[in-house]
């Protein structure tokens, strides 16, 4: 029988489990693993990057390096602590070679165990006192010198090491043990058989023992470290040892009975490789169809990091109707973040059932029975817990929005009829849109970081390179510069930079959030030669791997090949520890101390979003910068608040002009308490300023008595804000008058009609001049705020629809 092959088990109801344990694992696996079934002993390669252990670097040392940080192994570590002499130098010292598993005795022929420097088995050892002033080789040489018998394994099952005690027939290592154990513990002979069965292995290089183990938790542990090292992840045998011998100690019936074990009484490296295996255990031997019937779901089964528990939620009925939604939901939704929905609603419809438990028939366990004045009774709780501090107003609408998507979703799945969880259910059992709570008035939005803030955070990356690392510094450049999600910026492919017809850089992202990929944006130069030095690092560090598969920015552990990017909860951790390195240089305006809590990644987004709108970037535009499939998600992520608004109205309306010219001035502040969604009340939008006609103004701006001829009305205002527009139209006109007089066709009649008239050309030109005139006139600092107040004035006006005239249709009579 080979030695890396799987006696195959009757497929028998007790042996249904393994057998199914038995198919999944591969014989190149086994193989690789160095598996021996025979011996139950795990050998692989010491060489394989994934499974075995590195050499002791030092010349003469045949030992593996017992840890992932170890430099040295642990004899040589004390070695070289008392050595004093540089690190080079040390490694070319011979140290006699480290005696790691067995050694034959140095006598000729003896089959038993050598040990310490002349590697002399304990009866030889013992003969060797006798004549202390020969060397080894002359005293082996001598005729009384004999090969003795030889003693066979260790009596202790966990151990494959060569016995050397004679008495009992153990190794050196459990030989050692047992004469402690039997002080220590008052041990008799009688004793020793339980001390036998409960030993754990002796440490043997990369070798791993599972003989000791059930035949189950065998099969478990070479599955989860077969898909382990199919993903690539490396193993240390010293950390895969550990668990064995907890196993073994425990009498474990399964891996995953160590599930329950506290983290804090396993060794750090073993934990983390426990949680890995157990994880993949659970994977390989659940699916989603299994997972579904339980509650409390692994989302790991379903390819989703966390668990979502329905355990809260009382009501049999309810519960099951839940996890029905969640089934259909769960697939419909993207990115790293498709279990938050569910979640919510589970948080949502625990509250429900809450309440039908303490108000309703039978606890609500009956669908039937329950009814309207149920849900009223579970509206009025909301309400006691927002008014007593429970919860905010945000969290009772948010809450009662997701019981009512549920209750309606559920009916619309069937999960009401026969036969369905929530069967009988009656239909006035359910939410309407008057049970939500009014949503106020946000105000301003207030999650974008002013741009003296983000000018502080990019002059300190510094700190944030020097504390966490380059690539952790070039992430917040990029998120600063392109306003992507910091999961789309940190999952960037290698060859995510590329040029388009014109050379101009294009960054090509994944929106995962939408699932849209091959998205591009124009990006900076600057930004663009971030990322090339970026690529230039990461081929440097992983020249064998094909860029296709480099990441850009690959993370560390576990990422041999780097082809594993940093996650968004690593880089976010990063960039918390930075910014509270800097938060005493973080200012606001009044010169008070910004909250360092609001300097989030995902802010940076909001404040690329607010700096283009700013700018005057059209919202059609802005929106598809940031990758939104709606108008409405882009005009959530920036807002000119009511105090910037008025103050930027305040600054402009003194430098107001009517058509003729004169000054015209307003106290703009007092008319933004009455309406903030107009620049002032009174007046209406008009392509290149203001009207202030009553009947227009009454009308929106549809009704203009004078056929909008604004440059020569009484009622019409304007201000610097307006002086793209203004010059435009007069571009226009002139064009016009141009082209009227160049067309040979027309009659003079005509070109009379259609020629603009060169007093409202004149006009025009003079409301500019004097317009431009007027700031010509202010000093430099004043000149610079009422730019920026006009920056503002003029990005609201894009995002307000102030409306526009128009010539209707004149209607016939039949309408």
């Amino acid at each position: 029988m080979s030695a890396t092959s799987l006696r195959p088990l009757p497929v028998d109801p007790q042996h249904e489990d393994l057998a199914r344990l038995r198919a999944r694992l591969r014989t190149d696996f086994l193989t690789r693993a160095g598996w021996d079934e025979a011996t139950g002993v795990l050998t692989p390669d010491r060489r394989d990057p994934l499974l075995g252990l590195e050499d002791c670097p030092v010349a003469d040392c045949r030992a593996p390096l017992p840890r992932r940080a170890a430099k040295l192994c642990d004899r040589c570590a004390r070695r070289f602590e008392s050595a004093g002499v540089a690190w080079e130098e040390f490694l070319r010292l011979p140290g006699g070679g480290m005696s790691f598993g067995d050694r034959t005795c140095t006598v000729a022929g003896c089959p038993r165990p050598g040990r310490g420097r002349e590697a002399l088995c304990q009866a030889h050892t013992w003969q060797r006192t006798q004549r202390p002033a020969l060397t080894v080789e002359q005293w082996a040489a001598l005729p009384g010198v004999v090969p003795l018998s030889d003693l066979g394994r260790c009596r202790a099952i966990a151990c494959i090491r060569r016995a050397s005690a004679v008495d009992l027939r153990l190794c050196q290592a459990h030989h050692s043990r047992w004469n402690k154990q039997r002080r220590a513990l008052a041990l008799t002979v009688e004793d020793f058989d339980g001390w036998l069965a409960r030993q754990t292995s002796v440490a043997v290089g990369q070798v791993n023992i599972l003989t000791p183990l059930p035949e189950r938790v065998r099969l478990e542990v070479l599955l989860a470290l077969q898909q382990r090292t199919d993903l690539g992840l490396r193993t240390f045998p010293t950390a895969l040892r550990y668990l064995i011998n907890l196993l073994h100690t425990r009498q474990a019936a399964s891996l995953l009975g160590l599930t329950g074990v506290p983290s804090t009484s396993i060794r750090t490296d073993a934990g983390a490789l426990l949680r890995s295996l157990t994880k993949e255990l659970y994977c390989h031997l659940s699916g989603p169809d299994v997972e579904s019937r339980r509650d409390r779901w692994n989302l790991q089964v379903f390819g989703l990091p966390g668990t979502l528990d329905f355990t809260p939620i009382r009501q049999r009925w309810l519960r099951e109707t839940v996890k029905a939604w969640t089934i259909e939901d769960l697939p419909l939704r993207y990115g790293k973040q498709q279990a938050s929905q569910p979640r919510q609603v589970i948080s949502a419809i625990t509250l429900l059932s809450e309440s039908l438990h303490l108000s309703a028939s039978e606890g609500g366990e009956v669908p039937a029975l329950l009814g309207r004045s149920d849900i009223v009774a579970f509206c009025n709780r909301m309400s006691h817990a927002e008014r007593t501090g429970q919860m905010t107003l945000d969290s009772r609408i948010r809450l009662v929005r997701l019981a009512r998507r549920l209750l309606d979703e559920a009916r619309q799945l069937g999960l009401t009829r026969t036969g369905g969880p929530a069967a009988g259910l009656p239909g006035d059992f359910s939410l309407r849109r008057g049970d939500i709570p009014t949503e106020p008035d946000r105000g301003e939005a207030g999650r974008d970081l002013p741009p003296h803030i983000i000018r502080a955070i990019s002059a300190n990356l510094t700190v944030l390179q020097k504390r966490c690392g380059k690539a952790e510094r070039r992430i917040t450049e990029i998120l600063i510069d392109t306003g992507r999600r910091p999961e789309e910026v940190c999952a960037l492919p290698w060859d995510c930079l590329v040029h388009d017809s014109t050379g101009q850089p294009v960054l090509v992202y994944t929106d995962f959030k939408n699932n849209r990929i091959g998205r591009r944006l124009p990006i900076p130069h600057d930004t663009a030669q971030v990322i090339a030095a970026q690529k230039k690092d990461v081929t440097a560090r992983f020249p064998d791997t094909p860029v296709e598969r480099l990441a850009l920015f690959p993370r560390d552990a576990g990422n041999r090949d780097g082809a594993k990017p940093i996650g968004a909860d690593a880089y976010s951790n990063a960039h918390r520890i930075f910014i509270d390195a800097i938060a005493h240089l973080l200012i606001d305006h009044d010169g008070l101390p910004f909250n360092p809590a609001a300097v989030v990644p995902y802010a940076y987004r909001h404040s690329y979003a607010q700096r283009h709108a700013d700018q005057g970037v059209p919202p059609d535009v802005l929106r598809d910068l940031m990758g939104h499939r709606s108008m409405r998600t882009t005009a959530g992520y920036y807002r000119v608040s009511a105090h910037r608004l008025r103050s930027a109205v305040d600054k402009v309306a003194r430098h107001q002009f009517d058509g003729a010219g004169n000054r015209v001035f307003q106290q703009a502040a007092a008319l933004l308490a009455d309406d903030r969604t107009r620049i002032a009340v009174g007046q209406v939008a008009v392509p290149f300023g203001m009207c202030t006609e009553p009947s227009n103004v009454k009308a929106g701006g549809q009704a203009c008595p004078f056929k909008y001829t604004c440059i020569g009305c009484g009622h019409f205002r304007s201000d610097p804000s307006y002086l793209p527009e203004l010059k435009s139209y007069l571009q226009q006109l002139l064009a016009d008058r141009e082209r009227i007089t160049a067309a040979a066709e027309l009659t003079e009649c005509a070109r009379a009609q259609l020629m603009p008239p060169s007093e409202q050309i004149d006009q025009l030109r003079a409301l500019i001049r004097r317009i431009e005139t007027d700031l010509d006139q202010l000093s430099d600092t004043d000149r610079d705020q009422i730019q920026k107040a006009i920056t503002a004035l003029r990005g609201a006006r894009q995002r307000v629809d102030l409306g526009m005239p128009t010539i209707r249709t004149p209607r016939t009579p039949a309408e």
